[in-house]
This record gives C-alpha cells, sequence and structure tokens, in this order.
C-alpha cells in the first residue's frame, strides 16, 4: 500500500510538495515491479555461517581458527591463502619468539605455499627430475651419455629471475599495505561521522538513521570488494550459491537494523539484489540525512566531509579490485618460472646426483614460493580479514552511540 501510494502521488500530484527525499529515493529503487521486491523475502534464518553478535560467545567465536597458528583462520582447501585475523600482544609475542625459527621450520608442508605449489607445479617438476635421475644413474652406460646443462649460466639466470619474482612480491605487497590503510581509512572516518551524527543531528529518529547506515556501510563494502563477503567457507560451485551469500548479507543487515521492514534495510537489500553499488548507495542515503538536517552551519558540512571521505576510500579500494598488476608482467613471470623449475634438476644434477630430486624441489620452492605469495597479495580484500574489520566499525560506532546517549548530548 504504501508504495502504491507514493507511487501515485509521484505521478499525479505535480504541483504540490515534493514528498520527502528517503521516500522518493525508495520508490524509485522499487517501483521496477511487485514480484521485485517478492525476491527480498528470503529470510535471514536461512544464514548458514553469520552468527548474530548477540549469540557469540567471544568476537572471534564466528571464526573457525587454525589449530597450530591460533591468529589465523583455518584454510578449509590446500589451495586457500593464508588470511591473519587482528594481531593481539599475546600474538605478537609469539610472532616474534627466538623459537619461530624452528617452528616455522616443521610446518613448512603445511605451509599455504608449499601446498598450493604440490600440484601441479612440484608434481611435474618431479616427475622431470626422478626421470632425469633414473635415466643417467640406470639406463645409460657411460658418463658422456648422461643428459645435463652447465650450471654457469644457469645460475646467472637464476638471479634474473629471483630479482623478478622478488620486484613481483614488493609490488603485491604494496597493494595489499595500501588496501589495509583504506579499510582502516573507513573504519576512522565511521567513528568520526558516528561522533558528529550525535552531537550535529538534531532529531532522534534522523540520528538513528544515520547510526545504522555508518554501521551498514562496512558491512556492504565487504560484500562489494569480496564476493563471498568474507564467508570463505562458501563455495562457488554450489548451485544454490548466490542465494546463500544473499542470506548471509541479509543476516548481518538485520543484525544491525533489527527491523526486516525497515525502509532503508529493504531498499539496500534490494540494491544488493539488483547488483548496484550498496556502498555508495548508502552514502546517498547519509548525505539525505545531512541534507535535511534542521542544523544548517558549519557543523554540517562536517558531516558531509566525512561522507566525502566514504565515497574517496571506497574509490580507492574499488580501484585496487578492478585493477590488476600488468597482466603481461604476471604472465612472462609465471611462464619464466615454469621453465626454469623444469630446466633446474638438468643443471643440478652433475653437482646433486642421486639427490637431484630433492634439492630441485627446496630450490624450487624458495623461488616460487615468493611468486606464489605475491600472487595472492595482489588480491588483498581476498586475505584482509573484512568481516573483523566491519564487526570493529560496529563495536566503535555502538559504543558512540551508547556514550552520547547516556551523557548530555541525548536529546
Amino acid at each position: 500500500v504504501y508504495l502504491q501510494l507514493s507511487t501515485m502521488i509521484l505521478l499525479l500530484t505535480r504541483h504540490t510538495r515534493r514528498p520527502p527525499m528517503h521516500m522518493r529515493l525508495f520508490v524509485a529503487s522499487s517501483s521496477v515491479s511487485r514480484a521485485a521486491l517478492s525476491s527480498l523475502s528470503s529470510s535471514a534464518s536461512d544464514a548458514k555461517f553469520y552468527i548474530p553478535r548477540k549469540e557469540r560467545a567471544t568476537s572471534n567465536s564466528m571464526y573457525e581458527i587454525d589449530n597450530i597458528y591460533d591468529q589465523r583462520i583455518k584454510r578449509r582447501r590446500r589451495i586457500d591463502p593464508t588470511r591473519e585475523l587482528n594481531y593481539t600482544p599475546d600474538h605478537w609475542e609469539r610472532h616474534k619468539s627466538v623459537f619461530r625459527r624452528i617452528k616455522h621450520m616443521l610446518t613448512t608442508f603445511g605451509s599455504s605455499p608449499f601446498q598450493r605449489l604440490m600440484f601441479p607445479d612440484f608434481f611435474v617438476t618431479s616427475m622431470i627430475a626422478g626421470s632425469l635421475t633414473y635415466y643417467n644413474n640406470f639406463m645409460v652406460i657411460d658418463a658422456s651419455s648422461q643428459l645435463w646443462i652447465d650450471g654457469s649460466g644457469f645460475a646467472a639466470a637464476t638471479t634474473a629471475i629471483a630479482l623478478m619474482t622478488g620486484f613481483r612480491l614488493n609490488a603485491s605487497n604494496a597493494r595489499y599495505a595500501e588496501g589495509r590503510k583504506l579499510i582502516g581509512a573507513v573504519h576512522s572516518t565511521s567513528r568520526d561521522l558516528a561522533t558528529n551524527t550525535m552531537m550535529w543531528i538534531k532529531l532522534r529518529e534522523d540520528k538513528k538513521r544515520m547510526i545504522n547506515l555508518i554501521k551498514a556501510f562496512s558491512v556492504a563494502m565487504t560484500f562489494h570488494l569480496n564476493k563471498k563477503g568474507a564467508h570463505h567457507s562458501i563455495r562457488r560451485c554450489l548451485p544454490n550459491f548466490e542465494e546463500q551469500i544473499y542470506a548471509e548479507y541479509q543476516a548481518e543487515l538485520l543484525d544491525i537494523f533489527s527491523d526486516d521492514k525497515n525502509e532503508d534495510f529493504l531498499l539496500i537489500c534490494n540494491w544488493f539484489r539488483l547488483k548496484e553499488n550498496v556502498p555508495l548507495g548508502i552514502t546517498t542515503l547519509m548525505r539525505q540525512i545531512i541534507a535535511e538536517n534542521e542544523q544548517k552551519d558549519l557543523f554540517t558540512r562536517e558531516l558531509d566531509i566525512h561522507v566525502h571521505r566514504l565515497v574517496q576510500t571506497l574509490g580507492g579500494c574499488e580501484r585496487i579490485q578492478k585493477t590488476p598488476l600488468p597482466t603481461c608482467f604476471t604472465r612472462h613471470t609465471s611462464r619464466l618460472l615454469w621453465i626454469w623449475s623444469n630446466l633446474l634438476p638438468f643443471a643440478i644434477y652433475p653437482v646433486c646426483g642421486l639427490y637431484t630430486l630433492p634439492t630441485t624441489i627446496a630450490i624450487s620452492y624458495s623461488i616460487m614460493g615468493i611468486e606464489d605469495i605475491g600472487v595472492q597479495l595482489e588480491e588483498p580484500f581476498n586475505i584482509l580479514p573484512l568481516r573483523q574489520y566491519a564487526d570493529n566499525t560496529y563495536d566503535s560506532v555502538h559504543f558512540i552511540e551508547s556514550a552520547y546517549a547516556s551523557g548530555k548530548y541525548a536529546s
């Protein structure tokens, strides 16, 4: 009924007072058809991975923690990268332990780079190294018939490839560091915006609405930058993958808005269904509240500056997400590493003999592992704990709201 009446008002009352901006935005986004809105009826109870805050035993209880490295999320498959959670002082103490090298050596075969390279890289290299060793030791009669290449020239090629992979890692690490700075900027700006909202937004309902939108922005950013919304246990091969992602998204928003009939909740869910830029839409709703605020002065301008910073940060994250390192460089490095690792047994056989196979794997791991780490860091939003950052933003904004509500600024 609300939608039908609103549509009639927009179509028939051209010379009367325009409806509020939130009504215009809601109708414009939802007037596609009644069936389009009915698609929002997917219940948040279908969420299998998100745990509402009131049901969590601890702040990290929604994550499956690795038994060996208790500061990282457990890897479900061998091809999964390492995903670290936020460090605490206890984690830093273990990270700097004098026994760290012994522990790291004992966990080599369970490390992400080694397991990711096991197949097909190490498998193919091992087959070549094993076949070469067998042929040279058991198939040929004299040493002149053995297969090998001069290692002096190969050593120069190894140095060049090591420099190339090092450059690749540095470039990827720069993207990772910038992505972390941008996510940190979202967290800091959200706290500043929440503080100014509690001080300078006049109407109580507008304050509550703005606070909810600030919390929802971080959640929307998580799903905008990561297809799975950082729920890495969900598999893309599932037939209901899209529906499961939407159920998780809806459950997280419902944990913020608490009412599945809330206009902002319905609008943001509909944007997600339509694959719109949800974080950008949320900043539009924020600016609508600022524009309609009764207090028109420098403080209102300050609110808009914080929203502007959110938009800028969103643009920076999208730039990292949509623009990889030059793919020609990535492919060229990958081709050279493949050729180098498969020729390596021929270069080291004269020195290593029967130990060519394990030596080849060790040397290949040292170089190819660097390149693989660089490939993973190139997409920082698949490694950074975006879900934990969104939870931290929620907790900070909620604390600011509670602190001001109990003080003299409550109105």
